[in-house]
């Protein structure tokens, strides 16, 4: 009758606690990981994709007022040298550094900035030729009626007829660069709808004054002293002897300790690959400019994710399984109560 009372315990209260524990201890060691963020996001295709064509073209035609279709080609390959990979990284940790600062209470508000300093530099450097050469070359001449300029909200730019590029760039562009650059400051805000989302709510604090991150642990740790607990109260309920306990104990938690192991096991296989995929290719991003590259980008993340996902579920489940053979062993070593 014991052991019958134990058995139901353990299927309704116990084995659910100590999967979502092992779940929960799975996901905490990525999760709370500031380098899985960079590692996932730092990769190539993602790279590719924001220095894109597409993405370059609607930059400047947002930015400079290019009419679509302009002959950009060179300016894009100009722009490509000076964002360099190493420059989206550095960038990139920037963003993750300012993100969990302020998730951990470092900082009260979430304003990350790009750090624009090394454009200019290269901009007025080595890379000034080229890239007022590119820039002038992109100018459409202008049409009966235009103003010569960088354009306005009526107007397109656009560069005087009959005038050599070589001389708008010696007597005009030349001089002004620097100015121009002068007056830019050396950071910018990022811009971006979750940026604004995560301005405007306080989700980060779950629990009363404390930062996400130790909420989080705090909430990880109440959890496992809870399954610990109900775990252990099944043996002391199943039987009288420990030889009989710790045998209690060490198959209870094989189970689990099976389940997330097989978890882990899946997640390095070709099934989650499809899904994700599959979803990629069904969600509608609104995001013109990165259309085409962008599916590539999400794909590179998600193994990198995936795999980071498979490794950690993968440990603490063999953990686990090899924490509970060891107590069925134990157990079968105890010597029967006489």
């Amino acid at each position: 009758m014991r052991k019958f009372f134990a058995g139901v315990f353990s299927f309704i209260i116990v084995f659910p606690l100590l999967l979502s524990a092992m779940a929960v201890i799975s996901v905490t060691t990525f999760a709370l990981d500031q380098d899985f963020y960079l590692n996932a996001l730092d990769q190539p295709q993602v790279y590719e994709t924001f220095l894109s064509s597409q993405m370059i073209n609607a930059l400047m035609e947002e930015n400079l007022g290019f009419p679509p279709g302009s002959a950009t080609a060179e300016l894009e390959a100009v722009l490509k040298d000076i964002l360099t990979p190493q420059y989206m990284r550095a960038q990139l940790d920037n963003l993750i550094s300012h993100l969990f600062d302020y998730l951990r209470g470092e900082q009260p508000d979430f304003q990350p900035t790009i750090d624009i300093a090394p454009i200019k530099q290269a901009l007025d450097g080595p890379q000034q030729d080229a890239f007022l050469t590119a820039l002038v070359a992109a100018i459409p001449v202008c049409q009966p009626g235009q103003v010569p300029g960088f354009g306005s909200a009526d107007q397109a730019p656009c560069k005087p007829a009959g005038v050599p590029d070589q001389l708008l760039i010696d007597q005009l562009l030349k001089p002004a660069l620097p100015v121009l650059l002068a007056q830019v400051p050396d950071e910018v805000p990022a811009r971006g709808e979750w940026i604004n989302v995560l301005q405007a709510s306080d989700w980060r604090r779950f629990i009363p004054g404390m930062a996400g991150p130790a909420s989080l642990m705090l909430t990880t740790l109440f959890l496992v002293f809870v399954a610990v607990s109900f775990w252990y109260l099944t043996a002391l309920i199943a039987g009288g002897s420990w030889r009989l306990r710790l045998q209690w104990l060490g198959w209870t938690l094989l189970i689990p300790a099976v389940l997330v192991f097989l978890i882990g096991f899946s997640a390095q296989s070709t099934i989650p690959s499809f899904w994700v995929r599959y979803a990629i290719q069904q969600a509608k991003i609104p995001l013109a400019a990165l259309e085409g590259n962008l599916d590539l980008a999400l794909d590179a993340v998600a193994k990198v994710v995936l795999a980071r996902v498979a490794s950690s579920f993968t440990i603490v489940g063999g953990i686990s399984g090899a924490l509970s053979i060891a107590l069925v062993f134990w157990g079968l070593a105890t010597p029967r109560r006489q």
